[in-house]
């Protein structure tokens, strides 16, 4: 709930302030530089998608810490979510238009990988050699385990469905990009917000049926 406070209040004063200390990026101008982010931008929120749809299955779920085999998403990335955003954000910053939304993007890229990293190592100390094991064998950021020969892609794993929601939503929301943070920022405060505590719930419902004995579907 603080989390969510706080990113609400932080919303709502990019929001406000968005416009101010307007600056040009040369990145926005120049056609292959800013096809190129896009599609990084892309590629980050696919991954954040995919991540809140398998979230109470990834081995840092609130309320179900645990140890799992590597499959689907975390062949590429055993973060999805933070390394998704901190992509996503790193588009964003280099087109910035202002100071403070490239503050804000950038804030978003620190705080992912070094949220990221602490989590890492609270889940080792939770949960001893099998975690440790599991982070040896996937990487943070995307395909870096793949390429240092730590872990193989299995295309038959992958979440497609994942992805291709993520691409069409990221579609939908390039429709609407310069609308995003009307009203104060109230759609981004509202679907970040109903989003996380869906997915708070939806953990700890599925916590309970496991210590009760009831398996998942």
């Amino acid at each position: 709930m603080i989390a969510i406070g706080t990113f609400a209040a932080l919303t709502y004063y990019v929001a406000l302030h968005r416009f101010d200390e307007p600056h040009g990026s040369l990145f926005a101008t120049l056609p292959p530089v800013r096809g190129a982010l896009l599609v990084l931008s892309v590629f980050g929120f696919t991954l954040f998608i995919v991540a809140v749809l398998g979230y109470t299955r990834a081995p840092m779920a609130v309320f179900r810490h645990r140890a799992v085999q590597v499959h689907g998403i975390q062949q590429i990335t055993r973060h999805p979510f933070f390394s998704g955003v901190a992509l996503w954000a790193a588009a964003h910053a280099l087109m910035a238009p202002s100071t403070v939304t490239f503050v804000f993007f950038f804030g978003a890229i620190v705080l992912s990988f070094v949220g990221g990293m602490h989590q890492d190592r609270r889940l080792i100390a939770e949960l001893g050699e099998p975690y440790r094991a599991y982070v040896a064998a996937t990487s943070f950021w995307p395909l870096v385990a793949v390429a240092t020969k730590r872990q193989k892609i299995q295309w038959t794993e992958q979440p497609w469905i994942g992805y291709a929601l993520g691409v069409l939503a990221s579609l939908g929301l390039y429709q609407v990009h310069d609308h995003i943070f009307d009203h104060g920022g109230a759609y981004v405060i509202g679907v970040v917000s109903l989003g996380s505590i869906v997915a708070i719930v939806n953990s700890k419902v599925r916590a309970t049926r496991r210590d009760k004995g009831i398996s998942d579907v």
